[in-house]
């Protein structure tokens, strides 16, 4: 036997070992996975029979996929490297229920290994009724033999929904949630599966898209359109959640948005991973007929809102919302200060201010917000600088759909791959002190990885303008520059298309606090 065999042997027969959990589940619709709750019972179930020690807190990731595809970061799975890597994992046995559910990505798996080896923990894979020495190298050959089962059959799978995807778009079917003005119709099978049978129009929200494009077609303004709905008292195209946006109703953006989806001509648009657009017959009726969408399109195309058809003089009139009703903020002066007098007595103008200020929704003014335009404009131009100058922006920009994002994904792997080469190619360079080894590899495997960046600033599907900004190492210096000439359409415009800013009401505890204050800005990144 050897030494690594009775090292493991002597853990299992520890009664002071202590266990800690990693415990995920990707998104399980059928309700036969095991849930973490349910891999946490069996776990410390078992560790108990074996009077083993469980740590009283756990690594867990909800709905996490933990596959190349997967587009939501891994907060459970990155804090247990954080930990292992930092010497805080308070362990020696990382329990997981089978090694899937550790990671399906063969290089991120095998990092884990090391890690662990290198910290001394063991890894007890629950349905292995087995503990694997990361050190021996049997068991390390187990894992990533685990690993690469996990990778390839969650590739098998990737292909799969693609093909799937592909022959629905093909048979006109709708992919994803349902769209406003249709509704859709199922059968239920004897063994209680849902099957789609058609789709319909929504007798409540059909005459709502086909009165819209009417309005416009007619000359109405979008601001128009959604004044008349809300006094109508229509329910949103998307249903508000928070309570305190409940009166947000329709807006000018939201009216024009509905009118610009295709999916209204009865057409069913797929966009492969080859960046082709397909377009196929729904199996839906159309709301708005081709001749009057061609009208309607090239209606819209020409006049835009009315805020851009002169210069804006404020960076974020327009662009920053209020964060109690979700309309618009525009500038307006307010008073500032308490009024003073001259040596004569009398009453000096009050000193005033630029402030951003809710519009109220169309067909519902009222004002909720109101921030001061240089502590809003401070706040908001940094958090922009500083997002365009992270390493990870076009691998951060944007919420693409699944096709788009597993490619983007893919791209990224690729990166990786080919930068963990040099890597490892320079270190064997250093160690045999040959320094034509890595020049040739660099020249070899450097075009590669160029090439993989330019893919990944197409999928990023980010402005030519932002992509110059955030390839120049300048940003902060090029902003400055564009300030100091007025060049304000540039900086909205970079605005507009990475942040969606929020004001909010002042907190009682922050009532008469000088200077830029975040805690009243919250935003979205596009």
């Amino acid at each position: 036997m050897t030494q690594s065999t009775h090292r493991v042997s002597n853990v299992l027969d520890d009664q002071n070992l202590i266990v800690r959990e990693y415990l995920r589940v990707s998104l399980d619709r059928s309700g036969t996975g095991k849930s973490p709750d349910q891999q946490h019972d069996e776990i410390t179930a078992e560790a108990h029979r074996r009077g083993w020690q469980v740590h009283s807190s756990y690594y867990r990731d909800d709905n996490r996929s933990a596959s190349r595809y997967a587009t939501r970061r891994r907060e459970g799975f990155a804090q247990l490297i954080a930990d292992l890597e930092e010497g805080k994992f308070e362990a020696n046995l990382l329990a997981i229920w089978e090694s899937s559910r550790g990671s399906r990505r063969t290089g991120e798996w095998i990092d884990l290994i090391d890690l662990c080896r290198d910290h001394g923990v063991q890894i007890w894979v629950l349905t292995h009724n087995r503990v694997y020495d990361p050190s021996n190298s049997r068991d390390r050959r187990s894992l990533r033999e685990d690993a690469s089962d996990a990778e390839y059959e969650s590739d098998k799978t990737s292909e799969r929904l693609q093909r799937d995807m592909r022959a629905a778009a093909k048979g006109g079917r709708p992919h994803g949630k349902n769209v406003y003005g249709y509704q859709r119709v199922y059968s239920v099978k004897p063994n209680g599966l849902r099957v789609l049978e058609k789709v319909v129009e929504h007798p409540d929200q059909a005459w709502v898209v086909k009165e819209a494009a009417a309005m416009v077609l007619a000359g109405r303004s979008y601001y128009d359109i959604a004044a008349t709905l809300n006094e109508k008292n229509v329910p949103p195209r998307r249903p508000v959640r928070e309570e305190h946006r409940k009166n947000l109703g329709w807006t000018a953006p939201a009216v024009k948005q509905m009118l610009t989806m295709p999916v209204y001509t009865g057409k069913r648009v797929h966009n492969p991973t080859e960046g082709e657009t397909a377009t196929y017959e729904g199996i839906w009726p159309p709301l708005i007929n081709p001749e009057a969408w061609e009208k309607l399109q090239l209606a819209m195309g020409s006049r835009g809102f009315k805020s851009n058809n002169w210069p804006a003089k404020h960076l974020l009139s327009g662009i920053a919302l209020c964060g109690e009703c979700g309309a618009r903020t525009r500038v307006g002066r307010q008073n500032g200060g308490v009024q003073k007098h001259d040596e004569n007595g009398e009453r000096l103008p009050r000193p005033r201010y630029h402030a951003y200020q809710c519009i109220g929704v169309p067909g519902r003014p009222g004002f909720h917000v109101s921030m001061r335009e240089e502590h809003l404009d401070l706040i908001i131009t940094e958090l922009v600088q500083a997002r365009l100058e992270r390493p990870d922006f076009l691998a951060t920009l944007g919420e693409q759909d699944e096709d788009v994002n597993a490619e983007r994904n893919a791209v990224l792997e690729e990166i990786r791959g080919h930068q963990e080469w040099l890597d490892q190619v320079a270190m064997e360079a250093e160690r045999r002190r040959d320094l034509r080894m890595l020049t040739e590899q660099r020249d070899l495997v450097e075009p590669k990885i160029e090439g993989a960046r330019k893919k990944l600033e197409l999928l990023a599907a980010a402005d030519p303008l932002v992509l110059e900004l955030a390839q120049s190492g300048r940003v902060r210096e090029m902003w400055a520059e564009r300030e100091e000439s007025g060049d304000i359409v540039w900086q909205r415009h970079v605005i507009r298309e990475l942040i969606v800013p929020r004001i909010h009401r002042v907190p009682p505890e922050a009532v008469g606090r000088k200077g830029p204050n975040p805690g009243r800005v919250t935003y979205d990144w596009r």
